[in-house]
């Protein structure tokens, strides 16, 4: 099925996805799962098995839910319900990890490890439902001619809001002690 867009509404969705582009650059440092979340496993009483099961879900279990979710999105003519809901899906993960780590001194650390697997789960999981909607309403939104043209400044703009982020990222975990500067990082994520 073809879909053609006008000119007008296409550049309107270029700058919308653009900046998208630039909020999730500046919140990718604030949300370093790969290396925040591993740290709490440990601190919790995680072994390497968790911390296996850990990266599985979030470089796995990400991949292997596409196919679930492709399949049953690819009859869906309208995916920006689907998306939504998966951003929202990532936000209320975020915002649930900032609390684990709020209260991490005062919960047992069997649970917090409990606790983190079925954040990291919805985390991947939603992420993988986001990404397939995010690609097919990009497709279909923005004009073949301008997809090159924002590439290129995504990768301007991703460049410049990590360096950023990485700077007041730094700053922010010298100046707040654990757990308190992770809960911090986390809650600015979600908000970004």
């Amino acid at each position: 099925m073809a879909f053609s867009i006008s000119a007008k509404r296409s550049r309107i969705n270029f700058n919308s996805f653009l900046w998208h582009a630039i909020f999730l650059a500046f919140a990718s440092n604030f949300m370093d799962i790969d290396t925040v979340i591993p740290a709490m496993l440990i601190q919790s009483g995680g072994t390497s098995f968790h911390l296996g099961i850990m990266t599985t879900i979030l470089l796995g279990g990400s991949s292997f839910f596409q196919l679930f979710f492709a399949s049953y999105l690819s009859n869906k003519h309208y995916k920006k319900k689907y998306l939504l809901t998966a951003i929202n899906m990532r936000i209320i993960s975020l915002f649930a990890l900032a609390v684990l780590f709020f209260y991490s001194s005062t919960i047992r650390s069997d649970l917090i490890i409990v606790f983190i697997f079925i954040i990291i789960s919805f985390f991947a999981i939603s992420g993988s439902f986001a990404n397939i909607s995010y690609m097919d309403i990009f497709g279909k939104s923005v004009n073949p001619d301008k997809r090159k043209k924002f590439f290129t400044l995504k990768e301007s703009v991703t460049s410049v809001g990590i360096f950023l982020s990485a700077i007041i990222v730094r700053e922010l975990l010298k100046r707040y002690s654990y757990p308190d500067n992770y809960s911090l990082l986390f809650f600015i994520a979600a908000c970004l």
